[in-house]
């Protein structure tokens, strides 16, 4: 906390509070009109810049870095003697006048200046994150000395810096492959990016240790038609994911997902979405969400199902159940697997019950599994003990159900109602 005796200190010219706990800016620092320096940075400030900063006329360098501001009046501007102002370093700023945005540009070098030019042209609200949030300001700082080094054009400038926000949000360090990212001039001959026409067209950067939250600065990613971030550790998706219009495939299954934002509706080219085994998402799906994931579906699976057990009807789209998953997976298989998998009205059906009992009872812990699940019709789904003693799924010559052998088979948990509808099991 700052004394209000502070401003008794009236021919003060330099004055740092850095690295201290304050918690917000007081207003008897607008008195000390002759301050010329004030350095607030490594605090604990939140709120908003108030207006009566404005009133110290003589200040020419402020620094906010590394604090938790969440907002800042267009008052700013009126520092007519400002030469520097730093705001990076807080995250949850939320939006930054015009005003304030011309001024931080004019107060930059003059190679800073031209990046900066160009990247709020080419990317939509760029400025809202580079000027104060610390991956795009690092990425910002990046992408200037790059431009010094190589000749970027419009489309590869705004392509590197959207894709190297990505890198350094999400542990890019560490990736198990990284192989040219940030040194090859091409962002195209980076791992996991392929190109049609220089435009990133596809993203593949599965079980490659992608974690944390992804967020795609801007719209400089339009021509991207497939995203696959599966099997990684990816925790939280951006709500700027709905900026890519022209995304066809979503994969996000098999990492750790605890949300997944109402925004991927816009998505309206969106016609494969995967979510499949992210244990830590619970809940109902959002509306726009579930719409998305029934334009998925075209083998009218989600009608089949529900028409023939509508005992799923209040849980298939709701996130970590066994039915969610039962359901997810027949999608999943049928885009990779299609030219294997039978699936008939019967077939379906049969495939989604055993799924719920599957994932229901930890399947994937069971001694005897390797064919469940498989492609291959699910009256094959049974292997043969030591003993020759046949475990799984028994069919008649019409593919029902009529048997099911799991004893001694590390089966645990709750079975799923879904069972109730193998009218044959015998």
């Amino acid at each position: 906390k700052i004394d209000s005796n502070i401003g008794l200190l009236e021919n003060l010219s330099v004055l740092d509070l850095s690295g201290n706990l304050l918690q917000n800016i007081s207003s008897d620092l607008s008195t000390m009109t002759d301050l010329i320096e004030l350095d607030l940075s490594r605090n604990n400030i939140s709120g908003s810049i108030s207006d009566e900063l404005s009133a110290m006329t003589n200040l020419g360098k402020l620094n906010l870095t590394y604090n938790d501001l969440t907002g800042i009046s267009s008052s700013i501007v009126a520092l007519k003697k400002l030469y520097s102002f730093e705001i990076y370093h807080n995250e949850n700023m939320g939006w930054i006048p015009v005003e304030v945005i011309d001024r931080l540009q004019n107060l930059l070098t003059k190679d800073k200046k031209k990046i900066s030019e160009k990247l709020r042209s080419l990317v939509t609200n760029s400025d809202q994150d580079y000027f104060v949030r610390s991956m795009p300001n690092q990425v910002f700082e990046w992408i200037v000395d790059r431009s010094s080094r190589f000749d970027l054009d419009d489309k590869s400038l705004s392509q590197q810096y959207c894709t190297s926000i990505l890198f350094h949000s999400n542990n890019g360090k560490y990736w198990r492959n990284k192989t040219n990212w940030l040194e090859s001039r091409d962002e195209c001959d980076w791992f996991g990016v392929q190109c049609t026409n220089d435009d990133v067209f596809e993203l593949k950067l599965a079980n490659n240790n992608v974690s944390g939250t992804v967020a795609l600065s801007g719209d400089c990613l339009g021509k991207l038609n497939l995203f696959d971030l599966s099997q990684n550790s990816i925790q939280k998706i951006d709500s700027n994911i709905g900026l890519l219009e022209n995304l066809t495939v979503l994969d996000l299954s098999g990492n750790k997902l605890e949300n997944i934002p109402s925004q991927l509706g816009l998505l309206t080219k969106l016609s494969f979405l995967w979510l499949h085994e992210n244990p830590n998402l619970a809940g109902r799906i959002p509306s726009e969400v579930a719409d998305v994931m029934m334009r998925n579906d075209k083998i009218n699976a989600s009608e089949t199902i529900l028409s023939n057990v509508p005992v799923s009807r209040s849980t298939i789209f709701e996130y970590g159940t066994s039915q969610f998953r039962a359901f997810n997976d027949i999608l999943y298989r049928y885009r990779m697997q299609q030219d294997e998998i039978s699936l008939s009205s019967t077939d379906l059906v049969y495939r989604y019950i055993l799924g719920t009992l599957y994932f229901a009872t930890n399947g994937d812990r069971w001694e005897l599994n390797n064919k469940w699940l498989t492609p291959a019709n699910h009256c094959t789904w049974k292997i043969k003990d030591a003993e020759d003693f046949e475990f799984g799924v028994s069919c008649n010559t019409d593919d029902e159900v009529t048997g099911l052998e799991l004893q001694s088979n590390n089966v645990e948990g709750t079975l799923p109602k879904e069972l109730g509808d193998l009218r044959k099991l015998t």
